[in-house]
């Protein structure tokens, strides 16, 4: 897991041109989400009952009834919900594109080509990836049919006792964890295909190497976090212009610990269908 790692890091250096695309991508899109909450979240958060004010169990209620009126005939929130809803799509397709880019570029690398190789990796691949990606957001669905209702009725509930949410823990760990599963298989079986490997070659070296598969998304995920918790922590600590630079570059370690954590389960996919 170690020389993954330590190979991954060494694949960013290689690829930091995409690091900046892909920092200037989700900068623009930041832009936009901030935009939506100034303009449309805000107001809505400011009409909730405040309790101090003689709020209640009914108030919340009549705020919820009124909410969901909102979505069927306010035409300032339709028209923020279907913005938000065509970017989100947006982002949804080119993910697939940018994997398939990547991927490319890490096949390429292992081969030791050099040169730029995301933008033909993306024309080569990616409506093959956007498959993977549909495959995997079926699988992802597919346990909602059964989960949905019972966490409905539970969300229901918990309008008027928030006790009653944590009894939708289980339900999303369960969840969470299965996604989890699903996404390893596919990414590995993306690199089978890519690479030329073949997918269900790569779906047993997967099988192999789940447990250190997991040990890397667990440390790169903790590095994310840890970043963004400095980023946080800097920002509340050095207000003005500091906190403003620093928020403008918080996608920064985050875009790179994702592109890291690729970087590492390609070199120990790598290292399992390749072996020196």
């Amino acid at each position: 897991m170690k020389r993954s790692i330590s190979r991954g890091w060494h694949s960013m250096k290689e690829q930091f041109y995409i690091l900046i695309l892909l920092f200037i991508y989700r900068l623009f899109w930041g832009y936009f989400m901030y935009k939506f909450v100034k303009c449309a979240v805000v107001p809505v958060l400011l009409r909730y009952p405040d309790q101090d004010a003689g709020g209640s169990g009914i108030g919340r209620l009549l705020y919820y009834v009124e909410g969901q009126l909102a979505l069927g005939s306010d035409s300032g929130v339709q028209h923020w919900l279907w913005m938000l809803l065509a970017l989100s799509a947006f982002r949804l397709l080119l993910s697939p594109f940018i994997r398939a880019g990547l991927l490319h570029e890490l096949h390429q690398e292992r081969k030791g080509e050099r040169g730029m190789f995301f933008f033909p990796g993306m024309r080569l691949y990616g409506l093959p990836v956007m498959l993977f990606s549909l495959a995997e957001w079926v699988l992802t669905a597919l346990p909602l049919y059964w989960l949905l209702p019972k966490m409905y009725r539970l969300l229901l509930s918990g309008i008027l006792d928030y006790k009653l949410l944590l009894k939708l823990v289980p339900y999303i760990l369960a969840w969470l964890l299965y996604l989890f599963f699903i996404r390893k298989v596919l990414l590995y079986m993306q690199f089978g295909y890519t690479g030329g490997t073949g997918t269900f070659s790569s779906l047993l070296v997967c099988l192999k190497v789940i447990l250190p598969s997991a040990g890397l998304s667990f440390v790169m995920g903790a590095g994310s976090l840890i970043m963004m918790l400095a980023c946080g922590a800097a920002s509340i600590f050095c207000p003005g212009m500091p906190a403003l630079l620093l928020r403008q570059f918080s996608p920064l370690p985050n875009t790179l610990f994702k592109m890291w954590g690729i970087a590492a389960q390609y070199h120990l996919w790598s290292s399992k269908s390749f072996p020196q």
